[in-house]
Order: C-alpha cells, then sequence, then structure tokens
C-alpha cells in the first residue's frame, strides 16, 4: 500500500437531531455492513449500576414493539447474515452485515432495536440468568480471571478497573427500570455514531437513518475523569488450575497521545507476533508457554499496557524471569532499526488485509468517528506510520515501561 493511492470513497453526516452517518462504498463489495456506535460504556456506570451497558447488549435483542425477537433473528437468518453486539469500557456497538441489497433492511432493524426496544420485565430476567451464566464461564477461565485483576490493581477505585460483565451481586440487582432509565438518558444523537461499509448509497443511508433514529435527539454525553490513585500492589489468586497464568501491567498513555502509535509499534516489537521478543525467547527458545502476548489498551484520559502468559506451575519462576528480563532490556535499551520497519510493515499489511472485509471497514469507521471524532484516511495513515522515528519509538516504551510492573497471577502454588 503506497502513499498517493487513491482511498476509497468516505463521506459522513452530522444530522441535526440523530447519528453522526458515515460511509465507505466499496463497489467490489457482496455485502453491507451497518453499526451503531454508542460512545458509553461500562465506565460510565455507577458503581451499583455496573453492567448495565452489557445488560442493554443482550436486552436489545429480545424484542420491540414492532418485532419480537424470534422475528429479528429470522429476517437476518433469511438474508444469511449476522447481527450482533460488543460492550466495552468507553462504548457500545451493535451491527449487523448483509448481503448487498439488504442495506435498508440492516439500518431499520438497528434503528428499530436501538430506538424502541420492549425492555420486558419477563425479558430481564431471563437474560439476568444468561448473564450470570456468562459470569460463571468467565470465572473458570483464569486467563479471564487473571486479566480482571490486573485491571483493578492498574486502576483501583475507578470504573476503568471495573469488569465490564458487571458482578453478580450488581447484576443480580439491577431492575428493569434502572435499566430503562440507562436507556434513555444515554442512548441519544449526541452519543451515536452509524457507520455502514459495503455497497453503500450515502445518500440514502442517510434518509434511512435519520428516519430511523426519529425521537433520538437531545440528550448529553458523559463526563468522564482521569483515573487518580497510583497502581496498588500485586495481585494472587490460587486455584487448582493446571497452569499458572501471569499478567503484567504498567499504565500507559491515552489514545489521544500523539505519540500512540510509536508506542503501539513498540508493543508489537515486544510482543505482539510470531517474530515478537516475547514470542522467541518464551515460546521458541525456551518453550514455556503455548502463547505469549503484548497489547495495549488506550482510554480517553488513561492507557495501560499488558503482557500475558501461561506455563505449568513449576516453571512459573523461569517464566516470569525471562518476560521481565525481556521487557527490561526494551526499557533500558529500545529496540533496533531492523524490528521498527518489520513491526511498521506489519502494520500496513494488516490495514491492507483488513479492506477485503465489509465488516472490517465499517469498525474502522466506528472506531475512528466515535473515538476520534474523524475516519483518518487510509494516506494519513501510511504518512504518519511512516513518519515515526526509532528514538520516538524508544522514547514512549522506556518512558512506559519505566515504573515497576503490577502482576497478577491466577493458579496453583509452584
Amino acid at each position: 500500500m503506497e502513499a498517493g493511492q487513491p482511498a476509497p470513497v468516505v463521506r459522513t453526516t452530522h444530522l441535526d437531531d440523530g447519528p453522526t452517518v458515515v460511509s465507505e462504498c466499496w463497489a467490489g463489495a457482496h455485502s453491507v455492513a451497518v453499526g451503531v456506535w454508542v460512545g458509553v460504556g461500562s465506565r460510565d456506570e455507577p458503581a451499583a449500576g455496573a453492567g448495565a451497558s452489557h445488560f442493554l447488549e443482550h436486552l436489545l435483542f429480545k424484542g420491540t414493539e414492532r418485532r419480537s425477537a424470534r422475528a429479528i433473528a429470522e429476517l437476518v437468518d433469511g438474508t444469511g447474515g449476522e447481527m450482533n453486539a460488543a460492550t466495552g469500557k468507553e462504548f457500545t456497538a451493535f451491527y449487523a452485515r448483509l448481503p448487498a441489497q439488504d442495506q435498508d433492511l440492516a439500518v431499520d432493524l438497528l434503528g428499530d432495536v436501538l430506538c424502541d426496544p420492549a425492555l420486558r420485565a419477563a425479558d430481564v430476567e431471563t437474560e439476568r440468568r444468561v448473564i450470570l451464566e456468562e459470569l460463571h464461564l468467565q470465572e473458570d477461565d483464569p486467563g479471564d480471571v487473571g486479566a480482571s485483576l490486573l485491571d483493578e490493581a492498574l486502576f483501583p477505585g475507578h470504573a476503568l478497573g471495573r469488569e465490564v460483565l458487571g458482578t453478580r451481586d450488581t447484576v443480580e440487582k439491577l431492575d428493569r427500570d434502572e435499566i430503562a432509565a440507562f436507556h434513555d438518558r444515554w442512548y441519544r444523537s449526541p452519543n451515536l455514531v452509524l457507520a455502514a461499509a459495503g455497497v453503500v448509497d450515502h445518500d440514502r443511508l442517510v434518509e434511512s437513518v435519520a428516519a430511523a433514529f426519529e425521537g433520538r435527539g437531545g440528550g448529553e454525553v458523559p463526563e468522564r475523569s482521569a483515573p487518580e490513585a497510583l497502581p496498588c500492589g500485586d495481585r494472587e489468586l490460587r486455584r487448582p488450575t493446571e497452569s499458572v497464568h501471569v499478567a503484567w501491567g504498567w499504565r500507559s498513555i491515552h489514545r489521544h497521545d500523539p505519540r500512540r502509535r510509536a508506542l503501539a509499534l513498540g508493543v508489537y516489537v515486544l510482543g505482539g507476533g510470531l517474530s515478537s521478543r516475547l514470542f522467541q525467547s518464551v515460546r521458541e527458545d525456551r518453550g514455556l508457554a503455548y502463547n505469549v502476548f503484548a497489547g495495549t489498551h488506550l482510554y480517553n484520559d488513561a492507557g495501560a499496557l499488558s503482557v500475558h502468559a501461561a506455563t505449568e506451575p513449576d516453571r512459573a519462576d523461569e517464566l516470569r524471569q525471562v518476560v521481565e528480563a525481556e521487557v527490561a532490556a526494551v526499557a533500558e535499551h529500545g529496540i533496533t532499526a531492523d524490528e521498527l520497519e518489520i513491526a511498521r510493515r506489519g502494520f500496513e499489511g494488516a490495514r491492507l488485509l483488513g479492506l477485503e472485509d465489509s465488516g472490517s471497514r465499517m469498525f474502522r469507521l466506528g472506531n475512528g468517528q466515535s473515538l476520534y471524532g474523524r475516519v483518518e484516511s487510509l494516506d494519513e495513515f501510511v504518512v504518519s506510520l511512516r513518519a515515526i522515528r526509532l528514538d520516538e519509538v524508544n522514547a514512549v516504551l522506556a518512558e512506559v515501561l519505566a515504573s515497576v510492573a503490577t502482576v497478577a497471577v491466577v493458579g496453583p502454588a509452584a
């Protein structure tokens, strides 16, 4: 992918009393992917109502005043398409991917479930049981437990440290009226972005979105405060699992920091691919773990860098020594020019591969408009990526990794 190549046509329309609409017309597609980003997530919930956003993710598919849950499922299944949702700490996304001729149906379905959900008391009870089972499944996964413990330790006493699903206690106590009030307050135009990619007619899309989301104007955006407390001590949970799961974490930069892409390239070298330092030293050289990876989690006003791996109990100390030595080496000496070039080409290639799927294109649009207020063009992406210098990458890695890691361990004693 070369800078200067013609970019796909991305159009954006800000409705006066409705969602911001952003689309990318891809004439070669056989599908259309439409998604709605709601700029509210688990960090915007009161502590006693933790899990409300995720609860709504479930409930909105349980039917509307016009359609039952079965009718919605049959409409989607009848096209061969899919409809789903995901909840994060700062947004909730609902999306559908249907054959190209079904753009209007996708918009109508999303508008119906988001704007006019039935939210019946009986459905709340049904989904409460489903979510509690989801929590049980998560609690059975030591990797998930370790990640949750790490978040709690990195952001103590702050909503970013809470589990997106909520807790058993909050899920059991949330009632229908609380959930409905949360929906009515936040699912309104200032927090809504509709993204569509594939065979999209933008003008028709805007007309159908205005009709489907009529009555969801007004409202407010959530007020957020950055974490103030420093990370607390390490966390350890003993369980009779076959492996010991270890997660290391550091507080990091936020997503609007101009160094975020430099950090992403550095973290990719540390633990983002098969050629990464951690994968090579932990798995390829020593066979310590089936997988080891590093990643960043960047929020509006905070961020985290984490490393995750699991190994057999009697090798846990060796795993920690190897991982911590690799991290220390990167923090002190940085990465090499050759490693940076591999990461840079990898990022460009991943973006190029993502262009082959309408769903990936839709997520790029939705994330860009909802989280950053604009969709970065492909040319901008390439130019910014190629402008990053080795010293910039090493400086931000040294800054983030300078502090002592917070560590969460789940598993049996060695």
